[in-house]
């Protein structure tokens, strides 16, 4: 047991509910491959009765100190493997596919389907294989370091972007891979979206040969409901002003583009959370 007036963390989240979110539940599925059943079990527990004295999440790091029977913690650390620039560049063009994921990131929550596309990547989603240096000197993984892990992925439920931490990268940098994948072509030519073009607008009367029609609906009040919704035009200011005199690597409308698109889709997420 923990000893009194000594400050502790506590395992309070079934890991049922763990097992619900990402990226808690790729620490939890690292935990069943790695250990073995009673120590996992044991670990557990020592999370549960509040044995975990410290817990730290860095860059490639896991470092925790956990009580046990003897008078002063055991003091561990665990490795989770760090993924180069490079890597998470090559994540990111597999990324970019997926409308939502940015929306997502930039709500400070990471999609489910993230795990996926970072394996097709050749890469884990956490650590298929653990390294752990506890000073128990258990030749095998210890209930210490399951202990340790199962407070990690309790911690990554309520702050899910420190996983980019731990894999040695952050959301905005992430953000920023993505939106550079995004306006790479198949020919390598740097575009955030088509460019918007005179041709793409569709011919439109002018106002004031439409005056006496303006205010009358096309269909009566019976076809109403069942009519056609008019054509959305995405973009219509930036389509209005026309391509930017501006130059530089990025087309100024393209990124315009990219960025009211990411508004909108974070906009959507968080009414859709509310």
């Amino acid at each position: 047991m923990a000893k009194k007036g000594k400050p502790s963390l506590k395992l309070k989240t079934s890991v049922e509910d763990l097992r619900l979110h990402t990226p808690s539940v790729w620490v939890i599925e690292s935990i069943h491959k790695n250990f073995s059943m009673d120590r996992l079990v044991s670990g557990q527990t020592y999370a549960m009765d509040g044995q975990i004295k410290s817990l730290q999440l860095s860059k490639g790091r896991i470092k925790s100190s956990v009580m046990c029977i003897e008078e002063k913690p055991f003091r561990l650390e665990i490795d989770v493997p760090v993924l180069s620039s490079d890597q998470w560049t090559k994540i990111s063009q597999r990324m970019a596919g997926e409308a939502r994921i940015a929306a997502r990131l930039s709500a400070g929550k990471i999609p489910s389907n993230l795990s996926a596309m970072i394996e097709d990547c050749g890469f884990d989603a956490f650590a298929d294989e653990l390294v752990v240096r506890c000073s128990c000197k258990d030749k095998k993984l210890c209930k210490h370091a399951a202990a340790a892990l199962f407070l990690t992925a309790e911690r990554l439920l309520a702050t899910p972007l420190l996983y980019f931490e731990l894999r040695g990268t952050n959301k905005d940098d992430l953000l920023i891979k993505l939106r550079q994948a995004r306006t790479l072509e198949a020919k390598g030519e740097a575009r955030a979206h088509a460019s918007i073009r005179d041709n793409d607008i569709p011919t439109l009367p002018q106002l004031e040969d439409c005056l006496d029609d303006y205010w009358r609906s096309p269909h009566s009040l019976k076809e109403a409901d069942r009519a056609p919704m008019p054509t959305h035009l995405p973009h219509t200011l930036l389509r209005r002003l026309g391509i930017s005199p501006m130059v530089g690597k990025f087309p100024m409308v393209g990124l315009l583009e990219t960025i009211y698109d990411d508004v909108a889709n974070v906009a959507r997420e968080q009414r859709r959370d509310s």
